[in-house]
């Protein structure tokens, strides 16, 4: 059987589709197991990180509670009676604490709430021992107490007027019960295997949904020992069990503790399967219209070759000239190819000008980002141009976000992001470091003319109405680059020192280093 230009197309474009389809989907499966992944984890390193800060001012405000209460105990620490009332009443009040105690300098036991059984013992206990001897606010390790619980103790110490040590006020939190942890982590938002385990500074289980393994090493497991290092972050691990989970992790300071969230792997690529099938189903009814077009598009492209193959072959027959036949070409195709790849090329070229645009600029302000702005001083400090800087904070900031939401906080942002427009020139960068921190650039630009750019800044800002509908004050660090030994961290630093320097000597002003 002798083979035609068609079937040679017709063979060449199927295995083309075959492999393009092949690779679509074999690469959408591997993007798209990636991108599940990677959500996953950014999701629970988000989640151990809101936990994490959670559980930090759950604990900081009990501590705060003991704190309070200090005092009062202290003046009554002669009278049982009283403080068993006392104690009685912030147990009801908290609803943080399992329990609490009053003991004495010498580890005995003044009063419980509720009662323990343990008032006039002498605890020889880790926890009670530690908070003897530190005197301080503090957060014990898990330990097994008189009563036989495994418990965490959250102490303050007790001073009289004459600042004589008494003892210590404390609270406790039973591991293996119902206890305020439980209450913050017990069930996870995703309810789809996914949870949550807390890790003391021991590489011990704080918390854990199975309460038996609450009070086990774990400090074999990689997350574990990363927390132990006091890291933070996510990755995928295998469990004791031989199983694999995606886990967030986030270590808390105040506690020295690791909070951890995890999601089971299989879980997490569940839908894969899914959206493959979708893939190809979806991609099905385009391969088979585009077999059938390319079958009719081989025909019109193979038929002027085999028009003129088959006038060949009757010349070579008829041994003479015969009719002449009209054989079409398709030559003229290639230019409008060339202009059509042209034009899109040009759109991909705009295109990737409109994101780089976007990765320099910052998305709330407007402004340029950090990013851009290293670039920028490096081109000028290899340039050896001089320029100044100024670093602007704005005053208080944190008491906007406290006071009006974080949405008039952005408003706030763009509203000093504005100002700062206001008075630099077309030259000059305005950029967003982060938070409520701001650079300005200024190219060509002595410390005097950059003072002049930063008071006027500074009045103008606050001479305002800000979005608060108050005026708002910022503080500025300047500095000028003129050493051309001079590192951009060193600049930074010396600026921020001034800056540093402006909030110290009453904020609402500028400091040149």
């Amino acid at each position: 059987m002798i083979k035609t230009l068609r079937f040679w197309i017709m063979l060449l474009i199927s295995f083309a589709m075959i492999g393009i389809l092949s690779i679509t989907l074999f690469s959408g499966y591997f993007v798209t197991k990636e991108n599940l992944t990677n959500n996953t984890l950014e999701m629970n390193r988000v989640y151990s990180m809101k936990l994490a800060r959670l559980t930090e001012e759950v604990f900081n405000g009990m501590q705060s509670n003991l704190q309070v209460k200090a005092s009062d105990i202290a003046g009554n620490i002669n009278d049982a009676e009283k403080l068993t009332k006392k104690l009685s009443d912030l147990i009801t009040s908290s609803k943080n604490f399992n329990s609490l105690s009053v003991v004495n300098r010498n580890g005995v036991v003044l009063a419980t709430s509720p009662e323990l059984g343990i008032v006039g013992q002498t605890l020889e206990t880790p926890g009670p021992k530690e908070a003897l001897y530190v005197r301080k606010p503090l957060i014990s390790a898990p330990y097994k107490a008189a009563t036989g619980r495994l418990l965490i103790l959250v102490s303050t110490p007790l001073w009289n007027e004459k600042n004589e040590y008494l003892g210590f006020l404390a609270g406790t939190i039973y591991l293996q019960e119902d206890n305020i942890i439980q209450n913050i982590l017990d069930e996870h938002f995703s309810l789809d295997g996914s949870y949550v385990w807390v890790v003391d500074k021991r590489g011990m289980l704080i918390y854990h949904p199975d309460a038996e393994r609450i009070g086990k090493s774990v400090v074999k497991n990689e997350v574990a020992q990363k927390v132990l290092r006091r890291d933070s972050g996510a990755q995928k691990v295998t469990n004791f069990e031989g199983k694999e989970f995606l886990a967030g992790y986030t270590f808390v300071k105040s506690s020295k503790w690791g909070v951890v969230s995890q999601t089971p792997y299989a879980v997490s690529i569940a839908p894969l399967a899914g959206l493959v099938n979708k893939m190809l189903l979806y991609a099905l009814p385009f391969v088979l219209f585009f077999f059938f077009l390319t079958i009719i598009l081989t025909e019109r492209l193979s038929s002027p070759l085999r028009k003129l193959a088959m006038y060949s072959v009757e010349l070579k027959e008829k041994g003479g000239l015969s009719e002449e036949v009209d054989i079409p070409t398709w030559y003229y195709e290639a230019k409008q190819l060339t202009e059509t790849i042209h034009e899109y090329a040009k759109k991909q070229e705009q295109t990737v000008k409109d994101f780089k645009e976007r990765s320099y600029t910052d998305a709330l302000t407007g402004l340029r980002n950090r990013r851009y702005g290293e670039e920028v001083l490096a081109k000028w400090i290899t340039a050896k141009k001089q320029f100044s800087m100024i670093m602007i904070d704005i005053d208080h900031f944190k008491r906007v976000n406290d006071t009006y939401g974080h949405q008039v906080g952005d408003d706030v942002l763009k509203f000093l992001a504005g100002k700062m427009n206001e008075v630099v020139r077309e030259a000059d960068v305005c950029v967003r470091l982060g938070g409520e921190e701001f650079i300005i650039l200024l190219v060509k630009t002595d410390i005097k003319e950059a003072v002049m750019i930063a008071e006027r800044l500074r009045i103008n800002v606050s001479s305002t109405l800000c979005p608060t509908n108050e005026y708002l004050t910022i503080s500025s660090g300047i500095g000028v680059y003129n050493d051309h030994t001079e590192s951009i961290e060193d600049l930074f630093n010396r600026v921020d020192v001034a800056l540093y320097r402006a909030k110290m000597e009453g904020r609402n002003r500028v400091v040149q280093s």
